[in-house]
């Protein structure tokens, strides 16, 4: 079977400052290309971008996670589907990224999303492409580890509650997420990681 994630791919991938980088390009750029040239997403990306400043400055990690990944003995690649434009992603990548920061042992990486369909379409949830999506690599040979995301399992089950509810205003919808997860501050990802990672360092 062929490796799907090579080293490659990760040679050309992002480091979450270039990521950062890249966002605010976007959101300065006097001929936004693409999707960010509709006025809409482009502010929405906006708003993105202030988002990943308050999680960077905002988010504290826990006792428990920072020792599970600070001791880490084996080397990890930590790459992370991702993109601008989504409002989820905002807030877990660069929360993402200042966990994995713990550790000297984890290399963080970013490709986006929409360049990297095949690598989505093996990572799905329940069928669709939401990000973001962390994938645990070992380094040594890119064997899977595990993998987290796109968003804390008690939002996640909000998400598809409010997708299947009759009458529920999209907007209002996305109000909400964005409400939860300015309230939560990265505290449930950390310690669903805290969970995971135990698991991860037990694999053999």
């Amino acid at each position: 079977m062929q490796q799907l994630i090579t080293q490659a791919i990760l040679d050309k991938a992002f480091s979450f400052q270039q990521y950062l980088d890249l966002t605010k390009s976007i959101v300065e750029s006097s001929t936004p290309q693409g999707m960010y040239a509709n006025e809409p997403t482009l502010r929405y990306t906006q708003s993105n971008l202030n988002r990943m400043n308050k999680v960077l400055a905002e988010t504290v990690i826990s006792q428990r996670l920072y020792n599970q990944l600070s001791e880490l003995k084996e080397e990890w690649v930590w790459l992370v589907l991702s993109e601008p434009w989504c409002g989820d992603a905002s807030w877990g990548t660069p929360a993402l990224y200042l966990f994995a920061s713990s550790s000297d042992k984890i290399d963080f990486r970013i490709v986006l999303r929409d360049e990297h369909l095949d690598i989505m379409k093996a990572y799905q949830t329940e069928g669709t492409d939401s990000i973001p999506k962390l994938v645990c690599l070992r380094k040594s040979d890119l064997s899977e580890v595990g993998t987290w995301g796109p968003r804390p399992a008690l939002l996640h089950e909000m998400v598809v509650r409010w997708k299947h509810e009759p009458g529920i205003d999209y907007r209002e919808s996305v109000r909400q997420l964005h409400t939860w997860y300015e309230q939560d501050m990265s505290r449930s990802i950390d310690q669903e990681l805290s969970i995971l990672v135990k698991e991860w360092k037990e694999k053999k």
